[in-house]
This record gives structure tokens, C-alpha cells and sequence, in this order.
């Protein structure tokens, strides 16, 4: 080896410009650069490690050693699609917000439609690995800009209720609201409680609160609220968030009160909420099941018949309506669990539900909508099962660890924000055949953008790409 310590073998693997030395039998590599001492003289000076050699397999880089350079491959996809097709949820950030505060509320929340729940640490990755960098370069979402931001978002609120009062009006004015479980991992969040979800979960949860335009699919307000307060509570402040007026509630019945029935019934607004069986509204309701009216109930390619009554309870407007299919339905699977034997169904069981199965008590202060109407309106109510899935499923708000109220609450808007643009996104697809909105960001995901000789270019583009791509209005053009 001569004067060398380190092989020659092992010299020749290292990358130019660095030095290697020999470490209780390990071989380093580190940058070095020529400097002139204050002798005059040329030295070496060595820099730090870079990564490692090893023999038969060649230089290892450490994590960070190529951080520093240039990114030369993006996603390029899933983000352009996205960027397309919501628009709408820009600009009305932009009205409501300074521009750069607007893109980042944008791009943090684009990578939460495209990406799933992402914590705070990784959205600047994911900003630096996608198409958001060049789109909108010089944002700031380092880990504490963020932090910063989703403070400023929960303690600051006037442009988050501008943009919220703004999506009320612009709304058809027929409203569901409902809450929403998620866990929270944060022992600080000052929100973060034991809920009657807390055996499922293994964790405290927070309650979010979400008010949703049945007709068109947009998210309206959105809060989270304490994980063990009742919903039926906490919509007396959520409703106080923005002026609501004009408007038809369609609640579930766990925001039956009196209070909230006063609530949902002033400044002009309406209210239909389901009746649970041990209201005295609801048993008086049941207590005869005659029903000799009917329509027919049409929903998709699929129709049923539904009989029902129509009368007045305690001074207000009740209806019991029976689904004659989804009484066979629950019918049938009552009798099949007897068949296997479960010992919670029993004949004697099904003689006392059979009458009860299939049937819906509606309480509302509408006076002038028919009976077939007011159903109809309730069934709409089923959409924001849908919109919940995306939530649960697709987005994988299961489990949020925030660490206090006001990032809470900055964190409840990003999710509304997230909420906008999957409205969008999912209306652009709609038109295309055979294709759900998760079948065409998959698709689309194919195709990454790679800077070559100082043009950025794109990959994978094909055919069906390119078909896609033209169908959702999604230029193939990186910047």
C-alpha cells in the first residue's frame, strides 16, 4: 500500500473531490478543499462526512449528502390535475386572504387532497418533490412557518369566517351538519378528551363539526370541538361562527333539543330532524302504523315505495314514512341471523320489530313541502355519509396529533380547504366514463417531471394519459 492507510481498491470507489480515512477498520469519506495558509503555503483541509465505502459494494452517501443540490424529478400528475380543476378554491382564498397566504393555504391543502393526512413535518417535502415548487416557488413550510400559520389560522379568524360566509351564501341553502370522530395522539391538545368513542379509537378524540351543501357537494364551516362534547351542544356555537339565515337544516337526531329545534327554526331558518325511538313524539308517532298514502321514491336506477302519515304531534308537523324494500331488507337479515342461531335474535324479537322495520320519523317546521318532498329532502342527507368517508378513508384524518386549540382550529380550516378542492376535483371527473376520481389520480401519478439540460420535461406520458389529461382540462406542461 505503500504510504497510503487506504487501499487503492478503496480509493478508486470514492466520488471526486473527497478524501477517504480509515476508522477503526471503516472507511469515511469526506469532503476536502485547498486553502492557502498564513504561511503562503497550499494545505488540505478536510470538510465534514459524507458518507462511507465499503468493499464490494462502493460508496454509501449519508441521508443528507445530496440535500443540498438541485431536485430534478417531480411529481408532476396528480398535482397538475389537481391544480387544474380548483381553481374556484384558489380565488376565493385569494379574495379572502393576502396572495401569499392564499398559496400557501392552497398548496398545504392540495397536498392533503393528493397526499392523505400529512403532518406538519413532511409537507415541505412534499412541496420540494412536487410541481407546488415551481408553481408557486419561495413558500415559506418549513415545520414552524406552518406551526405559525395554523396559530394564526385558529387565533386570528376574521379571513377564515370571510371565506366561510362567503361559501354560506353562495350555498343553495339547504344544509346538512353533522360531526365527525378522530382520534388525537396529543396529551396537550386542549381539546383532546375521552369520547364515547374512546374504547374503538385507544385514544382521546376531538369532535369535528362540518356544515355541508347537499345539493352541490361544497363544505361550508368547519370546526372541531371537544372530543366529549355532544354534538347537540356544541352546534350552538358552531352555527354562531357565521351568519346563517334562509336556511334548511337537515340534522341527525343527535341535535334534537329544544334549544337547538328554537335555534334551527329562527332568522328565517328551517329544520327536518329524524325522532329517536324513546322521544314521546316518536312513540306517540308509532303508536299506530296505519299509513295509506304512498309515492314512489326514485333514487338513481333503483325505486321504492314508501308509505306514510302525515300529522301534527305536540304542536309540530310529524311524519312517519315506511320503505317497504328496506323493511323486506331488515326483515331478511333478522331472519337469516336466527337461522344461524345468535342468540340476539329470536322469533319472538322479530314479531315485535317487523312493524318497526323500515320506518323513518321525520319532525319538521316545514309547513308548505309535501310529505314526498320533505322525505326527498331528507334522503339527501346521505351525500354527506359519502363526504365523511373521504375523510376517514381517502384523506385519513383518523387520528391528528395537534397540539393545542388554536392549531386545532387552523388545522380545521385546512381540512374544509382540502374538503373545496376533493369537491372539485371529484365534479371534473364525473365525466369520465368507467373512471372514479381515485382511478384517474392514479393514472395520472404515472407521469413525473425530469429537468434534462435545464428544461423541464415530462415522463410516462401515455396514450391514455394523454386522453386523460385532455379530459380533466390539465395542460401537459410543467410550468
Amino acid at each position: 500500500m505503500g504510504k497510503y492507510s487506504v487501499p487503492e481498491s478503496i480509493r478508486q470507489m470514492k466520488p471526486k473531490g473527497t478524501m477517504v480515512k480509515c476508522i477503526s477498520g471503516h472507511y469515511y469519506v469526506y469532503e476536502y478543499s485547498t486553502v492557502t495558509g498564513a504561511d503562503g503555503k497550499r494545505h488540505t483541509e478536510m470538510g465534514k462526512a459524507i458518507g462511507s465505502i465499503r468493499e464490494g459494494i462502493g460508496f454509501i452517501p449519508n441521508s443528507n449528502f445530496a440535500c443540498d443540490t438541485e431536485i430534478t424529478s417531480l411529481e408532476f400528475g396528480e398535482y397538475a390535475v389537481t391544480l387544474a380543476n380548483s381553481g374556484n378554491t384558489l380565488a376565493l382564498l385569494r379574495e379572502c386572504f393576502n396572495p401569499e397566504d392564499a398559496a400557501r393555504i392552497y398548496s398545504v391543502a392540495v397536498i392533503h387532497f393528493v397526499q392523505g393526512f400529512t403532518y406538519l413535518k413532511g409537507i415541505k417535502d412534499y412541496y420540494d418533490m412536487s410541481i407546488l415548487s415551481l408553481r408557486f416557488p419561495g413558500l415559506k413550510m418549513g415545520y414552524e412557518s406552518l406551526t405559525n400559520l395554523y396559530d394564526t389560522l385558529g387565533r386570528r379568524q376574521m379571513n377564515v369566517l370571510k371565506m366561510e360566509q362567503r361559501l354560506v351564501e353562495q350555498s343553495s341553502h339547504e344544509t346538512a351538519i353533522d360531526g365527525h370522530v378522530i382520534g388525537c395522539e396529543s396529551s396537550e391538545n386542549d381539546l383532546a378528551e375521552k369520547g364515547y368513542k374512546f374504547k374503538k379509537l385507544g385514544e382521546e378524540q376531538v369532535n369535528l363539526l362540518m356544515a355541508y351543501d347537499v345539493n352541490t357537494g361544497v363544505p361550508l364551516v368547519s370546526r372541531i370541538y371537544e372530543g366529549a362534547s355532544n354534538d347537540k351542544v356544541s352546534v350552538k356555537d358552531f352555527v354562531d361562527q357565521v351568519e346563517m339565515k334562509d336556511m334548511l337544516f337537515i340534522v341527525d337526531r343527535g341535535f334534537f333539543s329544544n334549544d337547538n329545534i328554537s335555534l334551527f327554526s329562527s332568522n328565517g331558518n328551517e329544520y327536518i330532524i329524524p325522532l329517536a325511538k324513546n322521544q314521546d313524539g316518536c312513540k306517540k308517532a308509532v303508536h299506530s302504523l296505519e299509513m295509506h298514502d304512498r309515492f314512489l321514491y326514485q333514487k338513481g336506477k333503483k325505486a321504492a315505495v314508501v308509505e306514510y302519515k302525515d300529522e301534527i304531534i305536540d304542536g309540530y308537523r310529524v311524519l312517519t314514512f315506511r320503505d317497504l324494500n328496506e323493511a323486506a331488507t331488515e326483515q331478511q337479515n333478522y331472519l337469516r341471523h336466527i337461522a344461524l342461531g345468535h342468540k340476539a335474535y329470536t322469533q319472538e324479537g322479530f314479531e315485535k320489530q317487523k312493524y318497526f322495520m323500515g320506518v323513518t320519523v321525520l319532525q319538521t317546521s316545514l309547513e308548505e313541502k309535501t310529505p314526498e318532498e320533505i322525505y326527498c329532502l331528507y334522503k339527501k342527507r346521505w351525500k354527506l355519509e359519502t363526504f365523511y368517508n373521504y375523510f376517514k378513508n381517502k384523506a385519513n384524518y383518523a387520528s391528528l396529533h395537534a397540539e393545542d386549540y388554536y392549531k386545532t382550529q387552523g388545522l380545521a380550516f385546512i381540512m374544509l380547504v382540502a374538503a373545496l378542492i376533493h369537491q372539485e376535483v371529484e365534479k371534473a371527473t364525473k365525466n369520465i366514463d368507467g373512471k372514479s376520481l381515485d382511478d384517474c389520480l392514479l393514472d395520472a401519478r404515472m407521469v413525473k417531471a425530469h429537468k434534462r439540460h435545464g428544461i423541464w420535461k415530462l415522463c410516462n406520458c401515455l396514450k391514455k394519459q394523454v386522453t386523460l389529461f385532455s379530459q380533466l382540462n390539465t395542460e401537459l406542461k410543467v410550468i
